[in-house]
């Protein structure tokens, strides 16, 4: 006797595909902070503002004013080095400017913590890091949801 035979079962993995245009018109500001940049473990606090620094969204806490968010956007349009003799403020608290690029991003550093601020086509995104995380893998994450959003249009 042989063993009653068993049809041959394929286990297929579902593969990954980027959201449609549909989702991106219809994903929270909200999500984007607190999915791809706070559950990073990468981020401490973070927020996504339009140019004139109006906020869209943010994490529980970030307090970054508008005005603040604003010089910074000035900036960044202009001469990101002309953040060197300022410094970034954000939140109340001045971060010694480290570097930068005009239309692109500019990162500061207050001891151990710092704060990166990237450029997209109609938005900012701000985000803030402990002394506990490394600032190259904060940036690194930052980095990958704003070329994202820049590969979108937003």
């Amino acid at each position: 006797l042989q063993p009653p035979r068993t049809p041959l079962t394929i286990c297929r993995f579902p593969s990954f595909a980027p959201p449609s245009q549909d989702s991106l018109n219809t994903m929270s500001w909200q999500a984007y902070v607190d999915d791809n940049l706070l559950a990073s473990g990468q981020v401490t606090a973070a927020g996504i503002y339009d140019l004139q620094g109006n906020p869209w969204a943010y994490s529980a806490g970030f307090a970054a004013q508008i005005a603040e968010v604003a010089a910074i956007s000035g900036h960044l349009h202009a001469d990101a080095s002309g953040l060197a003799a300022t410094g970034l403020v954000i939140a109340g608290v001045k971060y010694m400017f480290v570097r930068g690029e005009t239309g692109e991003y500019v990162v500061g550093k207050k001891g151990n913590e710092g704060v990166v601020v990237y450029k997209c086509n109609t938005c900012l995104v701000v985000a803030y890091h402990s002394d506990k995380i490394q600032p190259g893998s904060c940036n690194m994450t930052v980095g990958k949801l704003v070329d994202f959003l820049k590969e979108n249009s937003i």
